[in-house]
């Protein structure tokens, strides 16, 4: 006897040929797809590396070829970031797109705006990144990172993968002392600055009223000698408004700089090594090598990542 096929199965057999007939007509809506963005990164010792650790969440904006706003892919919780991670974009139709990603860790840290971005009105050239710094002081900022994929083309295909270049646009600022002479004064490591505010392409959107105040209480190791650490924002060699200060808490003044020292951290770096590339740099110990007594002042030099910054020596520094 001839078997009849079982009617559930012939009705799926209809709906699996009415899927096949809309993919071969290109109704993209109706077919699979895969959209996956990768992110890369330089994990080894040396310029531009990042350490993974630093990445636990990710935002992936999107901005149509008119530079309109799309939409956002949001990623709060990474769990082990490398370079497996991807972040789905399957909903994506076909068209060209410019594609920014923002990665670091606790948002609280940075806010967007306009507030809200709202798709289809918000423009690349309206949307800033900014430092959140109430009461104009940051005593602790989480390292951030960026990639900009313009031109990216989503075809009318099942499978496409993206890759996105991180690029690091924080710092971390080191400093110690060295013969600094033992007291029982408190100091404070501060650098002020104003650049809080980013475009989308990580240039600088400067308010020269946002000056605010990285700061950092100093600790003292064995031999009183001072130590901190700051991390800040972007540093740019033809931007001299960092200003760093090593502030003496119990007198009331600054113990470096004074006089006619220059605290402009650009300038000292500069000074200390003229082909420093701030791209690829983000780490920078400054040594402050104290020589003389606290009762008739002493001379300071300073080096900069084992360069010497040739400017600040012989500048006389009254504790």
């Amino acid at each position: 006897m001839k078997k009849i096929p079982h009617i559930c199965n012939l009705a799926k057999l209809f709906v699996c040929t009415l899927l096949l007939s809309s993919c071969v007509d290109e109704i993209t809506t109706m077919c699979p797809e895969e959209i996956r963005v990768y992110f890369t990164f330089s994990s080894q010792a040396g310029g531009g590396a990042i350490n993974p650790a630093d990445v636990d969440r990710m935002h992936l904006y999107v901005f149509d070829r008119n530079g309109y706003y799309v939409g956002e892919y949001r990623d709060e919780q990474i769990a082990n970031f490398n370079t497996d991670y991807y972040m789905d974009c399957s909903d994506l139709l076909p068209g060209k797109y410019r594609f920014i990603a923002w990665g670091g860790q606790d948002a609280r840290n940075y806010t967007t705006l306009p507030q809200p971005f709202v798709k289809g009105q918000t423009t690349f050239d309206q949307a800033l990144l900014e430092l959140e710094h109430p009461a104009n002081t940051v005593t602790f900022l989480h390292h951030i990172f960026h990639s900009d994929l313009a031109a990216t083309v989503v075809a009318d295909q099942p499978r496409q993968h993206f890759t996105m270049p991180l690029a690091q646009i924080s710092n971390t600022i080191h400093i110690r002392t060295v013969g600094l002479p033992a007291s029982a004064n408190t100091y404070r490591f501060n650098i002020a600055d104003n650049n809080c505010t980013y475009k989308f392409d990580t240039s600088f959107a400067p308010d020269p009223d946002a000056t605010f105040t990285y700061t950092s209480t100093c600790s003292k190791d064995a031999e009183s000698q001072l130590f901190a650490s700051l991390n800040v924002l972007r540093l740019a060699a033809g931007r001299h408004t960092p200003q760093l200060e090593i502030h003496n808490q119990t007198a009331d003044k600054p113990l470096y700089p004074t006089g006619t020292q220059s605290g402009d951290l650009i300038g000292l770096i500069l000074s200390a090594y003229p082909q420093n590339n701030f791209d690829t740099t983000h780490t920078y110990d400054i040594v402050l090598t104290f020589k003389g007594d606290g009762s008739t002042g002493f001379t300071v030099s300073v080096s900069i990542n084992g360069w010497e910054v040739h400017e600040q020596n012989g500048e006389v520094l009254i504790d």
